[in-house]
């Protein structure tokens, strides 16, 4: 008998307003009418607990693109996964991230690249407050600088 799974890698959208040169997400996918509803995700997570998963992964894209992530990080956890986001941070305001925390999220990685002339322009300052957010949310986190 195989072991059941232990993570789900939840790719919830393509939509993302970056141009990273190393994602691998196709762009051609980015037309929300083609991703799951809300309620079709609660029943993945739903799913995915009855089968023994633990951990929830929200990517994309960007998962923060979603209006409805508190949403689906309420019913991972409903379903008893641990949840991690994972993001660039971009569209994470303090109250968003309140409502995330609040909604159950667990984790959050904090993918991030500073190009040379970004660096002039403030972001490694916009990273830090970014940052700073999440780790004071009481959120377990990983940040995680891109090449």
């Amino acid at each position: 008998m195989l072991p059941n799974p232990l993570a789900l890698i939840a790719e919830i959208t393509h939509r993302c307003p970056l141009h990273c040169v190393y994602c691998s997400n196709p762009m051609r996918l980015a037309e929300t009418r083609s991703e799951l509803s809300t309620e079709e995700w609660t029943n993945v997570f739903q799913q995915a607990g009855k089968l023994g998963m633990l951990h929830a992964h929200f990517t994309g894209g960007e998962p923060l693109a979603r209006p409805d992530l508190a949403e689906m990080i309420a019913a991972a956890r409903a379903a008893r996964l641990y949840t991690n986001l994972i993001t660039s941070g971009i569209g994470l305001s303090r109250e968003r991230l309140r409502q995330l925390v609040a909604a159950g999220l667990d984790h959050i990685q904090l993918s991030f690249r500073i190009r040379a002339r970004a660096r002039q322009t403030g972001s490694r300052a916009r990273v830090r407050m970014r940052t700073s957010s999440i780790w004071q949310s009481g959120s377990e986190s990983t940040a995680s600088p891109s090449p």
